[in-house]
């Protein structure tokens, strides 16, 4: 599957601009009248943080909304998730996980919800296109005492008592759609309580960048994307990274592919080919078999992919495939002010 790079397209920048101003019109004007209170944004009875991003994709918003649920729930707080479930094959309100249980498949529940089913085995998991529905039905059904919506911050129909917003340190250019990667303008960080740069560790963000958002966000954290030494089999086993023993096939299907090849150079893995495929992929049975086909051409011992991905590959389960896990890591210091700010 061939990448779309929006980089690529300087030579049509007079046909995006006008496009760019348009949906900037779109937004500013969106964003005005919730400002002045002309749409509404209705409240749940119990507290919302939502965790979002300013641009598409690729922030590492899936790792930080499982260390946000653990880290509440250390706190003794009951916590549920809401998402949307983008690209799922459902609709309406579904839950993907009851706590106890997985509810439903991979394809229904969206990829990202069903990997923090998989993750929290006791947090529930709910999406539904209407996040106010979605949301009364959690308070409902499960009574928690906070609601962390996903992939939210231009979702403003429902009142959330904390915003989140994630931006990628690799994110070098901040425009807005189609020509950037942004959402809305990089201003409008300034309706954020906390804004958390990932991914420093692999691409330290630029210091224009973070005075910008300094200005406007009086919370600015600042965080890494950390590989864990072992790998996930489709199993659930783990093995240790170094067992895996050289070359490997690597398969993503992320918003942001080049940190994960930074990731796989980190860890010291050796890849003969790496198959970029767009973010929330479906692999077909064509794409299985091109990604087995080059496996076996090139005498790979493994099949590396992201979390998300392994599921998918599940047609593969004859080849050794496994994931690296990564987490987020956030100083001691920031997770005590994101708890004391939250409480």
């Amino acid at each position: 599957m061939q990448e779309f790079d929006i980089h690529s397209l300087k030579k049509y920048r007079f046909l995006l601009w006008p496009l760019g101003f348009f949906y900037w019109l779109l937004i500013f004007w969106r964003n005005f009248f919730y400002n002045i209170g002309f749409f509404v944004s209705r409240k749940l009875p119990c507290k919302v943080i939502s965790v979002g991003n300013l641009s598409v994709g690729g922030t590492g918003k899936t790792p930080f909304v499982i260390l946000l649920a653990n880290i509440l729930a250390e706190q003794g707080k009951s916590v549920a998730i809401l998402s949307r479930g983008y690209k799922r094959q459902s609709k309406g309100t579904l839950v993907v996980s009851n706590g106890n249980e997985i509810k439903t498949s991979l394809d229904e529940g969206g990829d990202e919800p069903f990997m923090i089913a998989n993750k929290l085995g006791k947090v529930p998991v709910v999406v539904d296109e209407n996040r106010y529905r979605g949301g009364q039905f959690i308070c409902n059904e499960f009574n928690p005492d906070i609601i962390i919506m996903d992939d939210a911050f231009q979702h403003r129909r429902v009142f959330r008592d904390v915003d989140i917003v994630l931006m990628n340190s690799n994110n070098h250019n901040p425009r807005l759609l189609p020509y950037g990667l942004l959402r809305e303008p990089l201003g409008n960080v300034k309706r954020a309580d906390i804004t958390i740069f990932t991914k420093t560790n692999l691409t330290p963000p630029k210091e224009s960048l973070i005075q910008t958002v300094s200005k406007k966000c009086s919370l600015t954290f600042m965080s890494e994307l950390v590989p864990a030494s072992d790998l996930i089999g489709m199993d659930g086993t783990t093995k240790p990274i170094e067992d895996i023993n050289q070359p490997a096939v690597a398969v993503s299907g992320v918003g942001d592919p080049d940190s994960f090849e930074v990731i796989l150079d980190e860890t010291g893995m050796d890849y003969v080919h790496h198959f970029r495929h767009d973010d929330h992929a479906e692999y077909s049975d064509t794409d299985l078999e091109v990604i087995r086909e080059v496996f076996l051409s090139a005498e790979a011992t493994a099949i590396i992919t992201t979390e998300k991905d392994l599921a998918k590959l599940e047609g593969l389960n004859d080849l050794p495939v496994f994931a690296i896990k990564v987490d987020i890591g956030l100083s001691e210091k920031d997770q005590a002010d994101l708890l004391y700010l939250i409480n």
